[in-house]
């Protein structure tokens, strides 16, 4: 039986795919599969899901990569407030 794209197993696939291309400083191209990644991810796991806000991390290194600084940061941010809300300050 095929998981499904939504299974998680699937989605940590596609993540450990983006990150081998990003590894290899193929930027744009990892950045479409943690886009995908993300969204299935939010729409199967939620927002606060720690596997959600991991891919929002690993979108924001890729558009790091690609000197897309103010885009990144504003997802580091992004990430950073949803854990601090769902975790607490001193978690």
């Amino acid at each position: 039986n095929a998981l499904g794209e939504a299974h998680p197993s699937t989605l940590t696939s596609i993540d450990c795919l983006a990150t081998a291309v990003q590894n290899q400083a193929r930027y744009r191209e990892a950045e479409k599969l943690y886009r995908q990644c993300l969204e299935a991810r939010k729409n199967a796991l939620g927002e606060v899901h720690p596997d959600t806000l991991a891919s929002i991390g690993n979108l924001a290194l890729a558009l790091d990569g690609q000197s897309r600084y103010g885009e990144a940061e504003e997802l580091y941010r992004q990430c950073l407030e949803t854990m601090k809300n769902a975790l607490g300050e001193t978690h």
